[in-house]
């Protein structure tokens, strides 16, 4: 009895000790708890924690409004060069550096037209001129020439300024000469980063290049080295039977003939939904035009790869309408005023242009017009028909469209010399699947900016000591108080930095290989810590693995799963200094009206990349002259509230 009574306490006591246990551990959750929401103080009239559980809901933040919006523009633009001679003829080039013509149009006969420094050791005509190289789309390899043999061709430029030889597979004998090779070649990498602007030595061989007016219409292309043209060359030929065969190749001439004479047709341009609002009190979201694998037109609530749209100027404040999940179609409207979509240059003249201009007064919104078929006006269509059609006469709010840019202005932020982003917060990562996505809001004219985290519904901050937490909006008019509001400046060194608007702290990271996570220093660190690459986040077309990739051409990947070669204007990510030239090119040609139809030079389109110079090339060259002005000459249009 005395034993099971033992026994008997021994287990009470044991059962004793478990329930103050548990007892001990829920008074620590609670005192945690109560810790943690101390955690999260007052600082400038908002609060602010470092890390947001389920619990935070209540802190969660709307998405900002956008009010100056940054566009996504494709940049340097790519052009297909026709011959005037016979518009079936194109300039097209291989892998292995041939030059020739062709009928097709493809990638392989894109050129990317990157505009050249001015240098003046070039001679007089390079200084009066806007020069360009041009690259293939598709193989990456500079147009250049020889006046000896009267040959067109491609060259590859190494990445190595002291080694022009390609990589053939030959290996190294030496490894210290390998290491002395890839040390040199990420020194000249960081250089021209650095001097943001591609030099001779950077290009080796690749020719610069002149787009002077011909007098058969289109444009002789010009070689400043050599002076000469280049043209179609014809060669007649007996095929052994008797017959005459013509064959067609390319070369330099200096005849100023129709066969040196070519059309200059964009292919690239700015990346939009297109958005119809909701018409009625029952339809709580807008409907994007959508174009789906075999060319049909539809309208959806979706906002993915298949609902973007890349607006393409065609001269004159005209735009030609491309999916850009199938750039083989674009939107046509037929003189009836059907509305479908057709093959690139296979429509009736006109009639795959359009313009786009502000809509009456007492509406919100754009209206889209066809230049060919008596000026009808996209409409929406509920009926048969895709869900649009047209109509002669505006007649309300069926005739709505909002060009909304199609990265939504959300970005991830790379370190530009440290290849790792931010992610997750406060982290950084240079695994690019684990960033984190960010809203940018542009505030004012000044550069002030807020950097919403959209998973967290909170935005950026900083605090004196250095620490970058998540900050709620401030109640402070003073933007210099509000802790959410950062300078974002272009650097000299490429990229961007963030300075806080209260303390002026650099947004950096901590030098650590093993944890490396945000902060905010006093001034620029010697490794350039602070120097920020912004990468626009473009929609995935499916949710599915079979996704098509796009070519990235020169630019980088962004991180998703749709690769594209854009970048934006004003915004530049990590490219090549070939790129940063050419929007820093397009962001210098803005004229006063056009700043202002860009909200600040935040973008612009190829219509503003290339000035009329005399007889150089220039799309606003072909306006008439009480084009300047109009609504539907404004860029960009994803800026449309603000003309």
């Amino acid at each position: 009895m005395t034993s099971h009574s033992s026994g008997g306490g021994r287990g009470g006591s044991m059962r004793d000790f478990l329930s103050k246990a548990s007892t001990s551990m829920n008074d620590l959750k609670i005192k945690a708890s109560n810790h943690s929401s101390r955690l999260s103080s007052s600082f400038g009239g908002r609060s602010t924690t470092s890390n947001m559980t389920s619990s935070d809901d209540a802190l969660r933040l709307p998405m900002p409004e956008i009010t100056r919006p940054f566009p996504v523009v494709e940049q340097p633009p790519r052009c297909i060069l026709s011959s005037v001679s016979d518009e079936n003829i194109r300039l097209t080039s291989n892998k292995k550096g041939l030059v020739d013509v062709t009928s097709n149009r493809g990638d392989k006969e894109q050129f990317l037209l990157i505009p050249a420094v001015k240098n003046c050791n070039e001679g007089a005509a390079a200084n009066k001129k806007d020069v360009y190289y041009l690259k293939s789309y598709k193989f990456n390899r500079y147009l250049t020439s020889d006046s000896e043999t009267g040959e067109v061709s491609t060259v590859k430029i190494s990445a190595e300024i002291n080694n022009n030889v390609e990589n053939n597979g030959e290996e190294v004998e030496e490894e210290e000469n390998k290491k002395d090779w890839v040390a040199a070649a990420k020194a000249k990498a960081e250089s021209a980063l650095a001097d943001n602007t591609p030099s001779k030595s950077q290009l080796g061989d690749a020719e610069q290049w002149l787009l002077m007016r011909s007098p058969h219409g289109g444009h002789f292309l010009v070689s400043i080295k050599n002076e000469l043209n280049v043209a179609i060359c014809s060669h007649t030929t007996n095929d052994g039977e008797g017959r005459r065969v013509t064959n067609n190749t390319v070369g330099l001439l200096g005849t100023n003939s129709v066969e040196e004479s070519w059309d200059v047709e964009f292919v690239s341009g700015e990346l939009c939904f297109m958005s119809s609002p909701p018409s009625n009190s029952s339809e709580e979201t807008s409907k994007q035009i959508r174009c789906d694998l075999m060319g049909k037109l539809s309208l959806t609530t979706d906002k993915r790869g298949w609902e973007v749209w890349r607006f393409v100027e065609m001269g004159g404040g005209k735009v030609r309408i491309v999916s850009w999940m199938h750039s083989q179609f674009c939107i046509s409207c037929n003189h009836e005023g059907k509305v479908s979509t057709i093959g690139i240059g296979k429509a009736e003249e006109g009639c795959d242009e359009w313009t786009v201009e502000k809509a009456p007064d007492g509406h919100e919104g754009v209206v889209i017009k066809s230049v060919a078929c008596a000026k009808r006006i996209l409409c929406r269509h509920d009926g048969e028909g895709g869900g649009l059609s047209t109509m002669q006469e505006f007649e309300g709010d069926c005739g709505l469209w909002h060009l909304d840019a199609a990265h939504s202005q959300v970005y991830t932020l790379t370190s530009l010399y440290h290849k790792r982003s931010i992610g997750p917060f406060p982290y950084v990562t240079d695994n690019m699947k684990q960033s984190d996505q960010f809203v940018l809001q542009m505030i004012d004219d000044e550069g002030s900016v807020r950097l919403y985290h959209k998973s967290n519904g909170m935005y950026l901050g900083s605090n004196e000591e250095g620490e970058v937490e998540f900050v709620t909006l401030s109640d402070n008019d003073d933007t210099e108080q509000s802790a959410e509001l950062w300078k974002m400046e272009q650097s000299i060194d490429g990229g961007y930095t963030f300075s806080s608007k209260t303390h002026g702290g650099l947004l950096s990271l901590i030098k650590d290989e093993v944890n490396p996570k945000l902060c905010t220093v006093t001034a620029m660190t010697d490794d350039k810590r602070e120097v920020w690459s912004i990468n626009p986040l473009l929609p995935r077309a499916i949710s599915s693995g079979k996704i098509k990739t796009f070519a990235i051409g020169t630019s980088v990947a962004v991180g998703t799963t749709v690769a594209m070669p854009f970048l934006m204007a004003g915004m530049l990510a990590v490219v090549p200094a070939e790129a940063t030239l050419a929007a820093s090119v397009m962001a210098a040609g803005l004229t006063g009206a056009e700043a202002i139809a860009s909200v600040g030079a935040i973008g612009v389109t190829a219509a503003i990349v290339f000035r009329e110079d005399n007889d150089t090339i220039g799309i606003e060259s072909e306006h008439e002259e009480n084009d300047e002005g109009k609504d539907y000459t404004k860029r960009p249009l994803c800026a449309w509230r603000s003309w």
